[in-house]
Formats: C-alpha cells, sequence, structure tokens
C-alpha cells in the first residue's frame, strides 16, 4: 500500500507540529501478528506472453474468392467457414471423370464377356484335339486367346481403378474450396477480398489461436534444475492488470542463450474469457527450493514509498499504542503472504494491515486484531497455512 503524506501536509498547515502527535484522538486500524511460517523459496522472473498457434490461413486451389466471411477481431472456431473459392471448373473436371469411369466400367464388362466366351472355346478345343477333330495348333491358338482376354480385362480394370483415384482426389479439391478454420482462434487481419483472383498459398486470413496461452518466462541458468523439481503448475501475473492466472502446465526449454545465459519456461494458462493477448508483459514468482521456516506478514502490511519498503508495527507504550515504522527486506512473495527479513520483527509483532495508509511514524493507533486475509480464506476451505 502507499503511504500519502497528507496528514503530515494538513497537520503542518494548520500549524501542529509532528511532536503535538501524542495529543491527537488515535487512528482506528487493523493489524495481523508477525508469523513465522513454512514456505518454500520463491524468486521473481518475468516473461511476455505468446499465442500457442498464430499463422495465415491460405488457398491450397487456385481460384476467384467468392466470398470471406470474417473480418479482423472476428471469433472463429475449429472448422467455421473463413472463404469460399469458386468450384465450378473443378466440378466439371469431375463430372468429366464420372463419365470415364462409366465407359471403363462398360468396357471392362464387354472384356468379362470376351472372357468368358473364349473360355469355353478352350474347353470344346481341349475336347476336341483328343478326338483329333481339331489339330494341335488349333487349339493352342484358343489358349493364346484365353490369356489375351485375360490381359485386355486386366488393363481395363487398373483403369477403373486409376479413374476412381481422381475422383477421389477431385473430391478432396472440391473440399478444399472451402476454407475452414485450422483451430480455435481470432482473425487479426484480413487479407482478400471477394472478387479477386487468388492463387494456392495466397492467404486469406491471419489467425492468433485462442482458448490457451503460454507464458514465456526468462529463467537465469543456475535455476535450471530447481525449477523443474518444484515449479509444475505456478501462478503468473498480468502486470498490466496485476491479475493472476494459476497454470495448467509446465515445460523448460532445453536450450540455453549463448549470450545472456538464460533458458526459457514455458507455461501453459487457460484464457476461457479471451482477457489476454500476445505481447502482454507477465511475472511469476516460481518455488526454487524445498519449504523452510521464514517470518511473513500479509502483503496488504508492507509498504513500498520513495524507494523504501517498510511496514508499520504496532508498539504498546505508556500512553498507548503508536506506530512505528519498521523498515523490512522482501526475500519473495507467496499466495497473499510475503516473506520478509527484519531486524526487530519477531514472530507475534503486530503489523498493520488496514489504515496504514493514513499513518506516519509514532502516530498513535487504536489497534484491532484480526486474522490475515489468506489465513481467514484458507481456514474457511478447510485448508492448512503454508
Amino acid at each position: 500500500m502507499k503511504r500519502s503524506t497528507l496528514p503530515l501536509l494538513a497537520l503542518l498547515a494548520i500549524g501542529i507540529a509532528p511532536a503535538a502527535q501524542a495529543q491527537m484522538p488515535p487512528v482506528s486500524v487493523r493489524a495481523v501478528p508477525v508469523e513465522l511460517r513454512q514456505v518454500q523459496p520463491h524468486h521473481r522472473f518475468t516473461g511476455s506472453l505468446r499465442a500457442v498457434a498464430r499463422g495465415s490461413v491460405a488457398a491450397l486451389e487456385d481460384g476467384r474468392v467468392l466470398e470471406v466471411t470474417v473480418r479482423e477481431g472476428a471469433a472463429v472456431e475449429k472448422g467455421d467457414v473463413i472463404a469460399i473459392v469458386d468450384s465450378r471448373r473443378l466440378e466439371a473436371q469431375q463430372g468429366e471423370l464420372q463419365a470415364m469411369l462409366q465407359t471403363a466400367q462398360a468396357l471392362v464388362s464387354q472384356r468379362e464377356a470376351e472372357l468368358r466366351q473364349t473360355k469355353l472355346d478352350l474347353q470344346r478345343s481341349h475336347s476336341l484335339v483328343g478326338h483329333n477333330a481339331i489339330s494341335q495348333q488349333e487349339h493352342e491358338h484358343n489358349e493364346t486367346e484365353v490369356a489375351v482376354a485375360e490381359a485386355r480385362l486386366a488393363t481395363d480394370s487398373r483403369r477403373i481403378a486409376e479413374i476412381e483415384r481422381q475422383l477421389e482426389l477431385m473430391h478432396v479439391r472440391l473440399d478444399d474450396t472451402t476454407v475452414r478454420a485450422p483451430y480455435n482462434a481470432q482473425v487479426i487481419e484480413r487479407l482478400a477480398q471477394p472478387g479477386e483472383w487468388i492463387k494456392a498459398g495466397e492467404p486469406f486470413v491471419t489467425l492468433v489461436s485462442t482458448g490457451e496461452i503460454e507464458a514465456w518466462l526468462e529463467i537465469p541458468e543456475r535455476y535450471a534444475g530447481v525449477l523443474s523439481q518444484y515449479a509444475e503448475k505456478p501462478a503468473v501475473k498480468i502486470v498490466g492488470s496485476d491479475k493472476q492466472y494459476n497454470a495448467t502446465s509446465a515445460k523448460r526449454v532445453n536450450e540455453v542463450h549463448p549470450r545472456t545465459r538464460t533458458f526459457q519456461f514455458v507455461v501453459m494458462l487457460d484464457d476461457a474469457e479471451g482477457e489476454l493477448s500476445p505481447g502482454m508483459s507477465v511475472d511469476a514468482w516460481l518455488p526454487i527450493g524445498p519449504a523452510q521456516n521464514d517470518l511473513t506478514v500479509p502483503k496488504d502490511a508492507v509498504v513500498r514509498s520513495g524507494g523504501s519498503t517498510y511496514v508499520y508495527k504496532a508498539v504498546e507504550g505508556e500512553k498507548g499504542a503508536t506506530a512505528v515504522r519498521q523498515p523490512i527486506q522482501v526475500k519473495f512473495e507467496t499466495g497473499n503472504w510475503v516473506v520478509v527479513e527484519a531486524i526487530g520483527l519477531m514472530p507475534g509483532d503486530m503489523v498493520i494491515i488496514e489504515g496504514n495508509e493514513r499513518l506516519f511514524p509514532n502516530t498513535p493507533i487504536a489497534v484491532t486484531e484480526v486474522k490475515g486475509p489468506a489465513l481467514q480464506a484458507e481456514m474457511k476451505t478447510g485448508r492448512q497455512p503454508l
């Protein structure tokens, strides 16, 4: 929380010196005790968001663009129609192939009839040659006719298979004239207009995937081993909005940059509401070791002002409680708690979490002790404190 200088300026403006603060009525504040808790050490890492997939959806067939169904900013789901290309030429070729198939099928029927006839002639000649009714030469001629008929049938049957494969390819090409979204995405650029002639490989639109997004964090190489061991599903904070997202998975890219000596740690985030965009800055407090005992205070107790970091400690005196400014060093953050180091701060000391924005050193205070916000939430859900 930021410390306000307004109370001190107001006192000086009306002629009340800071030394006279004890004569003022005490300021009502809420405070919690400093706790010695077992927490994992964390370190802050920074990075940015990247789309899981980004690319241009291109034409697979040449043709005139009949329709582009989306514009910039539109959300599309996998399988949605993006554009339609004129398919009349391909439909005409398909009709020609179907006619060729029918002709080939009729020719195969003819070849089958010819083969049956040559086989009957061969059976008769086999009987006749045994009775010396025909010559051996005539019998061999009938055998040759059967072999020729079988070869003709096989050739024309293969022709049918070839035409059928061409028809399958034509079906695929006709299907490609209707261009569909390859994944859930948002359109960020429209590159073709109806009426244009487009060639295969030229793009219609550029898409950026939605639903999930990746946070790429820059990690110094000295943390390579510990992150894989402890940071399974870390939380990532968006710097601009200060909103936090829990990871669905995390993985390390096993390559260290030769100049910066860092590697990439990729954290997958669920963006079902579509609030995140590639390029956003992020940071994350990731665990870098096993749990250990440390002094912890709620985040609301920490005041950062003029390059200094401190808390206000409630100290009882002869004339009541006063707010004592206690400098601290933040070691790391975990959840709603801040792990600190401070000479003069001990477990059980009361630190102010509400009303500290109105304080200055030695302000008289009226203290109401409460439980820490994070601890309250953990107790409501039945979870144990860290």
